[in-house]
């Protein structure tokens, strides 16, 4: 009996030294984890700040969680506000570019630990390892999708094409070249509504059309478009106008991949123009059908653009063959002695 004693007194001793250490054990926290993504930055950051993209990214899938707020501060930080399993968060991003046009984003949370994480914190477990955890994940599963979707990609040159003519719907806009995907994914939910409400029917995929590009200082102007059967005609206060294209000749290149990669596109389409001695046509201007894009398919190695470069029209030349001037004097002198018979 007096052994139990001894026992129970000792656990109870060592309970409340716990229940004190843990009590009196520092409640704030800060949990911090980067990573290098071998992407640009400007590419990271339009995919973390795309809120379509967070179910890809998610490391607390299967948990209850809720986004209150995105912010984003600049070009470099974001603000997420949310609640994990009923307890409020915010988690930040930061992201900074390296020498080798990569990117190191780091994931950051503070907070302040209940009596239960406090204890949990002692064998490693708890809110604050929790995070540490969710994080490494979480960076992990981002420099995997962006690295495959963007280094993934293909092109193939379809060679000299003829376009027949299209009338469409219009919205113009500038921006930065690296910000046309998220205006194109903008602009075409405007276009589309347009077309429901005026029951006008499509006429194939969306397209872009380009107008301008001052390479100095980092902006494009192109219009997004969409096909119609026939010409539609919109009010003068709106911002959408009607287009319309006549027939003419193009040499056209499909690119399978993210969109960065149309330069390659442009690379061996300006090839081939060189090897068939194809000219550039200004009446008319460059144009990409995107058929698969960024509202169609969440995997950017998925996109398809098609881009069509207008050239000039193709000399028909005919081939005649040279006649030797012995030939010619026999054909004369044959014709003369038929004219002299009888």
């Amino acid at each position: 009996m007096r052994i139990a004693k001894y026992i129970f007194l000792l656990l109870l001793l060592i309970t409340v030294t716990i229940s004190v250490f843990v009590a009196t054990k520092d409640g704030n926290y800060t949990v911090t984890k980067s990573k290098q993504i071998d992407v640009s930055k400007e590419i990271v950051f339009n995919y973390v700040s795309d809120s379509k993209n967070w179910e890809t990214i998610n490391p607390w899938k299967g948990e209850n969680i809720k986004i209150k707020s995105v912010q984003k501060i600049g070009e470099e930080t974001i603000l997420q506000n949310i609640i994990i399993n009923e307890v409020p968060a915010e988690l930040k991003l930061t992201f900074k570019d390296t020498l080798s046009k990569k990117t190191i984003i780091t994931w950051t949370t503070n907070g302040k630990l209940s009596f239960k994480d406090k204890f949990l914190s002692i064998i490693n477990r708890g809110t604050h390892n929790n995070f540490a955890e969710k994080f490494e994940k979480g960076l992990t599963i981002l420099n995997t999708i962006l690295t495959t979707e963007i280094n993934s990609f293909s092109v193939k040159v379809d060679g000299f094409v003829n376009r027949d003519t299209v009338f469409y719907i219009q919205q113009v806009v500038s921006c930065k070249v690296e910000e046309l995907p998220a205006k194109i994914k903008k602009t075409l939910p405007k276009l589309n509504y347009l077309l429901k409400i005026t029951n006008t029917p499509e006429n194939g995929a969306p397209f872009i059309v380009y107008h301008s590009i001052d390479s100095l200082a980092n902006k494009i102007t192109f219009s997004v478009a969409i096909p119609t059967k026939q010409k539609v005609f919109t009010s003068p206060e709106s911002d959408i106008y009607t287009g319309q294209t006549n027939p003419f000749q193009a040499v056209k290149a499909t690119l399978t991949g993210n969109y960065n990669h149309k330069k390659e596109a442009l690379a061996q389409l300006s090839d081939f123009m060189s090897k068939n001695k194809l000219e550039r046509s200004d009446r008319n201007k460059i144009f990409e059908i995107i058929p698969v894009n960024s509202l169609t398919e969440k995997s950017a190695a998925k996109w398809v653009t098609e881009i069509y470069i207008p050239v000039r029209p193709k000399k028909i030349t005919i081939a005649i063959k040279p006649v030797k001037k012995d030939s010619i004097n026999t054909m004369i002198e044959s014709n003369v002695k038929n004219s002299l018979i009888p």
